[in-house]
């Protein structure tokens, strides 16, 4: 966007009355910010006319002809902006000494924490610059800015509020999500089908559920010279996106939690049938997810394996032993035994001096446990009455109420954000009492123990035994108790 294009032409003769004024006149810039589908027209009007009230000339020769704007740039955000950039930037290095800056209100400079402001207050009063708002009030350190920068602050979490309420509201009522980017297969506003988009989503889900791979599908989409809008080709993780999405079968879905009538609906999960056209059906779509969900991940899940993984320590150099496989000597056949051993891995940064067998170590720390257990005394479970929980559960109904009530039109929004702020609020204070709330262990039964399931057996073992270090035994050496080193204060 040029500034020309900024400039409505109904005000290019105030434009050039300002930059063609009385060399004597004071010299001004301006810094326009507009956020998403809010626009430059009227900033530019009030900044002109307090400009030409205040008897002020546009210095072009700084800036974009005197402008510095950030389009479609939220103020209220840690984000990069790059006509702020420029402004500060050419204030620090003096360009801008003796002027002064005009912007429509003081949150056009920032509705972020005051510090930010503080930090521009310092830097313009550094520079000689002074700041004015398009009333003609000067922008300062002062109580008035402060209370003004809270108030702004104020304002925008609560509009935060009302468009994720109206958000949550078209997706409770089927409406297509309302992006700014196109999503493959639509046109922009969900009313049509772009059926060569279409056509190879319905030719990649047919491939996927007769067996074929999502590398293979993508290659064989390569072949049939299929590309992005971009011309860019398809990759697996876009055929993936794209085949468990349920958009595609008019099912709406959102991206958060979201309370319907008291019960939440976790992000992710349908909350309504949509209206708009359907390229699969519904049963199309589960079929195609099923496959994928079911299908292995390159990368690995993060659950533990192995029991004693995590416990185990070298005995030397404290290092975290690992679980591998160890092959011993050839069999007259030719064949080789193979074990498991936990293993000081020199890769992990150990010395690889210390390694044992893990059948025997396993089988020794399971029956040290069950012992264990055995001695313990059981505790008898008293019942407690969970109250963090009931009240969740009063708020979280509160603001279904409060929803209803806003559909009903016995409210308005700005009730419905206020209602909703303050109930989630409770909730997250809820929930920090009860994750703060001192958790009983629970070892269990000594029998439990034997029939649980490994990462089940490996909680309690390491409940009772955090870690333990393992000395070398010398090669040949059978295992023995004595080369495990527990902690002093372990049982």
């Amino acid at each position: 966007m040029t500034v020309d294009e900024i400039f409505p032409k109904a005000l290019q003769a105030d434009r050039r009355y300002l930059i063609e004024g009385n060399d004597s006149r004071q010299l001004c810039v301006f810094y326009l910010r507009k956020s998403v589908g809010d626009d430059f027209a009227t900033q530019v009007l009030r900044c002109l006319q307090f400009a030409r009230t205040a008897k002020m000339r546009l210095d072009i020769a700084v800036g974009n002809e005197g402008v510095y704007y950030d389009d479609d740039k939220s103020g209220s955000k840690a984000i990069e902006r790059p006509g702020y950039n420029a402004l500060m930037t050419d204030i620090i290095t003096g360009r801008l000494s003796g002027r002064s800056i005009i912007v429509r209100d003081q949150d056009r400079l920032s509705r972020r924490e005051s510090s930010v402001l503080e930090d521009y207050h310092i830097t313009t009063e550094m520079g000689k610059v002074r700041t004015y708002d398009s009333s003609g009030r000067e922008i300062r350190d002062d109580v008035v800015t402060g209370i003004m920068g809270v108030v702004s602050r104020n304002e925008a979490k609560k509009t935060g509020y009302r468009q994720r309420i109206r958000k949550e509201l078209r997706a409770i009522e089927g409406l297509p999500p309302n992006g700014g980017q196109r999503r493959t297969g639509y046109t922009s506003q969900y009313d049509a089908i772009v059926w060569e988009e279409a056509k190879m989503l319905r030719h990649a889900r047919r491939k996927i559920v007769a067996g074929m791979s999502s590398y293979r599908v993508v290659k064989d989409l390569k072949r049939m010279g299929y590309t992005k809008p971009n011309g860019k080709l398809y990759s697996v993780a876009d055929i993936g996106r794209f085949l468990k999405d349920p958009v595609y079968a008019g099912l709406r879905v959102f991206s958060r939690d979201i309370v319907i009538e008291g019960r939440t609906i976790p992000k992710g999960s349908v909350v309504a049938k949509g209206g708009w056209p359907k390229i699969f059906t519904e049963s199309e779509h589960y079929e195609v997810a099923g496959i994928i969900g079911k299908n292995k991940k390159w990368s690995g899940e993060g659950k533990v394996r192995h029991l004693l993984t995590g416990i185990l320590v070298c005995g030397q150099c404290g290092t975290k032993m690992g679980y591998g496989p160890k092959h011993g000597g050839r069999r007259k056949d030719g064949s080789r035994t193979m074990s498991h051993i936990y293993v000081c891995l020199v890769g992990k940064g150990g010395c690889g001096n210390v390694s044992r067998n893990a059948k025997v170590l396993e089988a020794f720390f399971v029956g040290l446990t069950y012992e264990a257990l055995k001695r313990l005394p059981v505790e008898p479970v008293r019942p407690e009455v969970d109250t963090t929980s009931i009240e969740v559960e009063r708020q979280q109904k509160k603001i279904a109420d409060a929803v209803q009530a806003f559909k009903d039109d016995r409210i308005d929004i700005g009730e419905l954000a206020d209602i909703r702020q303050d109930a989630q609020a409770k909730i997250a204070a809820q929930r920090k009492i009860a994750a703060s709330k001192p958790q009983r262990s629970q070892l269990g039964d000594a029998d439990e123990f034997l029939n649980a399931e490994t990462l089940a057996k490996r909680d309690v073992i390491r409940r009772l035994f955090p870690v333990v270090g393992v000395r070398s035994g010398g090669k040949g050496v059978r295992f023995d108790p004595d080369q495990l080193i527990f902690p002093e204060s372990m049982p």
